[in-house]
């Protein structure tokens, strides 16, 4: 079979990829969903453990995590390509560009480049053409939901064994100001917060709390209310007033193309939960 070069940014040098990769490892969870919505999922033979987007990669075989690989289920796979992602992942990439053909997608930090790694995708797999009608879908969907929620102001918190928030270099608050929303550490340039500030998050006082907890621990608004007053925020407007969105486990977390829906999906619910006071 052959090959093309492509170059990858992430590690300074070229990568030979088939041309029609055949046997393809994800271990990201939105690559696996890419994967899936550019019609090629017959392909995958094997995804992370973390991969539940599309439901059918419950089925695929679970080849390993952001830091942990199970070489001897991938020596039985016999992958001719295996996608990656940096961030965390950079401690195994090196790893398993020693023993297959690897080839790393940089995480986005905005909305535009949860698309872009659609294209990449399709690039180093051989669909572009497909890839480009799911780019063309995400943009227009994109675009529908731009300043839908001008005016308002949310803070968002994910459970990762305690209290998170994002910083200005994530897309999870590059995809807020999409909508138009505000959030109170949006100018942070960083990533995540750990046991985000709470004399911050009083001053800012959000209209309304987007909460994500984790896929092991089950929550309800009440759980939600009470860790806030047990942490000194039961003064803030949206705790009074129970204006509390709880996303589903892996939602805003997921940056698959999905994103955008689970955006559409908040833009409503923030709607009803504040009322006539979205712009």
């Amino acid at each position: 079979m052959g090959g093309i070069t492509l170059f990858s940014e992430v590690l300074g040098r070229e990568v030979i990829v088939p041309e029609r990769p055949s046997r393809i490892i994800s271990l990201s969870p939105a690559l696996t969903e890419i994967l899936y919505m550019i019609g090629v999922w017959d392909r995958v033979v094997g995804v992370s453990v973390f991969d539940h987007k599309p439901p059918e990669a419950r089925e695929k075989p679970k080849v390993g995590s952001y830091y942990k690989v199970n070489y001897r289920l991938m020596e039985e796979l016999k992958p001719d390509l295996v996608l990656v992602t940096t961030g965390a992942q950079r401690r195994v990439l090196e790893e398993l560009a020693e023993k297959y053909t690897v080839y790393p997608i940089p995480l986005p930090i905005s909305v535009s480049g949860v698309i872009d790694q659609v294209v990449e995708v399709g690039v180093v797999v051989g669909e572009l053409e497909r890839a480009r009608e799911l780019q063309a879908d995400l943009i227009s969907k994109a675009a529908r939901l731009r300043g839908a929620l001008k005016g308002v102001r949310a803070y968002y918190e994910v459970f990762l064994g305690g209290p998170v928030t994002a910083g200005g270099h994530t897309y999870i608050v590059d995809a807020f100001r999409l909508l138009g929303i505000e959030t109170p550490f949006e100018a942070v340039r960083t990533t995540w917060i750990t046991d985000p500030p709470v004399n911050v998050v009083k001053e800012f006082d959000p209209d309304v709390i987007i909460y994500e907890p984790s896929p092991y621990v089950e929550v309800n608004v009440e759980n939600v209310l009470r860790d806030f007053e047990n942490r000194g925020l039961g003064e803030l407007k949206a705790v009074k007033e129970r204006r509390i969105i709880i996303m589903p486990p892996d939602s805003l977390a997921h940056y698959g193309p999905s994103l955008l829906d689970t955006l559409e999906n908040l833009a409503e619910q923030v709607r009803k939960a504040i009322g006539g006071s979205v712009e």
